[in-house]
């Protein structure tokens, strides 16, 4: 399990160029060599990197991604917040898409208040908790990607184009300063691309941390969603008004 908020920052850099240098974490994160070393040896113990000599890389293979149980602990109170505001857009009756995202798992609490929802997930632990709480909920089937309990591919490329939602909640990893959303994961991208066609309303759940950060894979710009939501004490509006 990664500790430390400067080991998550620093797995998000080795993201970005996939590989790095000890001296290069030394300079970003202004800390000795030892602790640099520390740091990815931590990290490696999670599967996430690879040492190799003088710094580290990124694993590849099957869109490798922080274990969920990770991300879930990550900026709880914020994401708490964003679910709150995301879920003032519900009506009683719709039918929702929820990526299987942990930014979008903190929505959930929020809509048991709501009645005759029909919900489509790729999540799997999103899945289990909805079925908990007596909304319907149907399961896209697909891949099951190590790591991240969501479900992707084909299979369930299909199954999310058998529908019509009047709203889509999905999040990604970063928000850059020329308006791409941006992922790590080839498989969750596009699925999530089907989701966006699928649906009348796309709204975009997003960190403060992930703004100002490009990943390889892009999403869509943020002019094709019709709100992101923050953390922030302002109004909730549609982009672009």
């Amino acid at each position: 399990m990664i500790g430390t908020e400067r080991q998550r920052e620093i797995l998000e850099y080795i993201k970005t160029y996939e590989t790095i240098s000890v001296q290069q974490i030394v300079k970003k994160f202004y800390v000795s060599e030892a602790t640099a070393r520390r740091d990815l040896n931590v990290l490696e113990k999670s599967g996430l990197i690879r040492r190799v000599f003088g710094g580290a890389t990124l694993v590849v293979g099957s869109d490798r991604q922080v274990p969920l149980f990770v991300r879930e602990r990550e900026d709880e109170r914020e994401k708490s917040n964003i679910g709150a505001r995301a879920a003032t857009l519900v009506r009683d009756g719709q039918i929702l898409f929820i990526d299987g995202s942990s930014t979008a798992q903190f929505l959930l609490p929020y809509l048991s208040k709501f009645k005759d929802l029909i919900i489509i997930t790729n999540g799997l632990k999103i899945a289990q908790e909805l079925g908990d709480m007596h909304i319907k909920v149907y399961s896209t089937g697909g891949l099951l990607m190590e790591n991240s309990s969501v479900l992707t591919g084909a299979d369930a490329e299909r199954f999310v184009d058998a529908f019509n939602a009047d709203i889509c909640f999905l999040s990604c990893k970063g928000l850059s300063e020329d308006g791409k959303l941006t992922d790590t994961s080839y498989s969750e991208t596009e699925l999530r691309k089907h989701f966006l066609a699928n649906a009348h309303t796309r709204v975009m759940l997003i960190t403060k941390n992930k703004l100002g950060k490009k990943y390889i894979h892009t999403l869509c710009n943020a002019k094709d969603v019709d709100y992101i939501v923050m953390d922030e004490d302002t109004p909730l509006v549609r982009v672009g008004e």
